[in-house]
């Protein structure tokens, strides 16, 4: 049978329902933050007239396109110049910040191959934009 305690006599136990409560809620929005950081890549990039340019960020583009020709911040370049050019970009600023757009129709080779030379250069902040699928 349930114990009942006076009015005035100290409690002598916790409730602990109403933390396994918060524990429920918040092991909930966990799992629900997880699954829709989940996406997928594709590389057919949208036109964008209100984008920020790449002199204000100072980020790097390097396109792939669908015929393997390397292109830096819109110039032609060969993997042996683009590596020269990044270090020399990596020696001004170390935390260089850079994009590598590659076409769906791009080798996926020429792609790996621009992420090799990055690594070797020693660039880590490395970024592979995307749109987002219609619908």
């Amino acid at each position: 049978m349930a114990k009942v305690q006076d009015e005035d006599a100290i409690y002598d136990e916790i409730n602990v329902v109403p933390m396994l409560d918060l524990a429920y809620v918040l092991i909930v929005i966990f799992i629900l933050m997880a699954t829709a950081q989940v996406a997928g890549i594709e590389l057919d990039l949208p036109q964008a007239s209100n984008r920020q340019t790449l002199e204000a960020s100072q980020t790097q583009a390097i396109s792939v396109a669908s015929t393997g020709d390397l292109y830096l911040n819109g110039a032609p370049t060969t993997a042996a110049e683009l590596e020269a050019e990044m270090r020399q970009r990596f020696a001004e600023d170390p935390e260089v910040p850079v994009v590598i757009r590659g076409d769906t129709q791009a080798a996926y080779g020429k792609v790996v191959e621009v992420l090799d030379v990055l690594k070797g250069v020693g660039i880590t902040k490395i970024g592979l934009p995307a749109e987002k699928p219609a619908g």
